[in-house]
């Protein structure tokens, strides 16, 4: 994945000096960023806290929220078995992935033994690894269990992913259907019911209205096969959009109020035109952004699985012209103190395009991140991340963590 250009805002100027266009939903709803600046770090010229800011914070609550538990921030892996005794000090956290096929088995079940198992394990880890906050991403889509995939009249089979080395075939949901959404709606007080005692817990993804990935936005709508399948069973770009609003607003009503953030992961909204092709609409993606924004508040984290950036002339640059648009709200976003995040693109991909995992960590504490996923295999990549860079970049993350807690 190739992206490039980059652009930097420093806390505390105001967006239209800074050159930064935000659209009208956002700009009406952004909340004041302090300029208290504490003690400069050398490696970024910019200010470090005196103690960790993602702990015991209050932060801008939406209505009827709880206190915030504290971001999740730092350096973080995709999966607690990528936590390795090596290395583990230089990371401040892990994601856990839970899948909605094992959490809930059966319909209108309580969450199972094996999810209630795996939730317990990750804490305890976290706690022997000294991490003070948590990430769960739960996994829909085709991971939903069974008795959910056959609403909507049963799933779309054969799903293709054209990204697969060879084709990777599902069975999605429609994801659209009114009967899919309530059972996905009334799965989350169970499992928020699972995470309200323990403390680590601080942010799930939102993931409804997901195929194959854990990224609302990208269907496999270039999949001839697939637009036909969607368009046979009703999907209009409407309902597609719709969807996702729906289940951000039950995320925000279901985890907020005990505290727990919710994160989104973007991309270019695809979508079926009404000429039968797939299109794209960068648009689309940033009013969908502004809508959690306005929903969720400081609850609602924006976040993109695939970022890549490498360093050209000394500049870091991501590596995808069409995801610039994008990338340009979120930067202005952080600027104005909401929460930013990412997940670096694989080991394989950043390599391919001339970048390390070091610059695309980098990268996103540059530019307001409050976290990073590391791909696997990143302690062998040629520009490692050292003990002290990783703590650099740390405290940077914490930093722009911090911001967002006004």
């Amino acid at each position: 994945m190739n992206r490039r250009g980059f652009l930097t805002v420093a806390a505390g100027v105001p967006l239209a000096a800074a050159g930064v266009v935000t659209s009208p939903a956002f700009a009406a709803a952004a909340p004041t960023v302090s300029t208290a600046t504490p003690a400069a770090d050398p490696a970024f010229g910019t200010a470090t806290p005196a103690a960790d800011p993602t702990f015991g914070t209050a932060a801008g609550a939406a209505s009827g929220a709880a206190p915030m538990r504290g971001r999740v921030t730092g350096l973080l892996v995709r999966d607690p078995v990528l936590v390795r005794d090596a290395s583990a000090a230089r990371l401040r956290g892990f994601v856990q992935p839970l899948t909605w096929a094992e959490a809930q088995p059966e319909p209108g079940g309580d969450l199972s033994s094996p999810a209630l198992a795996k939730l317990q394990a990750a804490a305890d880890l976290a706690r022997q690894r000294g991490y003070s906050r948590l990430k769960l991403r739960l996994l829909a889509g085709w991971q939903s269990p069974g008795w959910a995939l056959a609403l909507g009249g049963g799933p779309m089979c054969k799903w293709e992913d054209p990204d697969a080395v060879e084709p990777d075939l599902y069975d999605v949901p429609v994801w659209w259907a009114e009967d899919f959404l309530a059972a996905y709606s009334a799965f989350l007080p169970g499992l928020a019911a699972a995470l309200e005692d323990e403390p680590l817990w601080g942010e799930v993804t939102v993931s409804g209205t997901c195929t194959v990935f854990a990224e609302p936005c990208v269907k496999q709508l270039g999949v001839a096969a697939n637009r036909k399948q969607a368009l046979d069973r009703g999907y209009t770009a409407a309902a597609d959009r719709a969807a996702l609003e729906t289940v951000i607003a039950v995320h925000h009503d279901t985890f907020s109020p005990m505290g727990i953030t919710s994160s989104v992961a973007y991309n270019p909204w695809q979508f079926i035109a009404a000429s039968g092709r797939m299109e794209t609409d960068p648009a689309v993606t940033v009013q969908l952004m502004d809508y959690q924004r306005t929903t969720m508040g400081a609850f609602g984290v924006w976040e993109n699985n695939s970022l890549i950036a490498r360093r050209t002339g000394g500049v870091l640059e991501q590596t995808r012209p069409d995801y610039q648009g994008m990338y340009d709200h979120m930067i202005s976003g952080a600027a104005a103190g909401h929460p930013i995040q990412f997940q670096t693109g694989t080991l394989a991909k950043i390599q391919a395009a001339g970048g390390t995992a070091e610059a695309t960590a980098s990268w996103v504490a540059e530019h307001g991140g409050i976290s990073v996923e590391l791909p696997r295999g990143w302690e062998q990549d040629t520009d490692a991340i050292g003990v002290n860079r990783a703590d650099q970049l740390n405290r940077q993350l914490a930093v722009n963590a911090a911001a967002t807690l006004s």
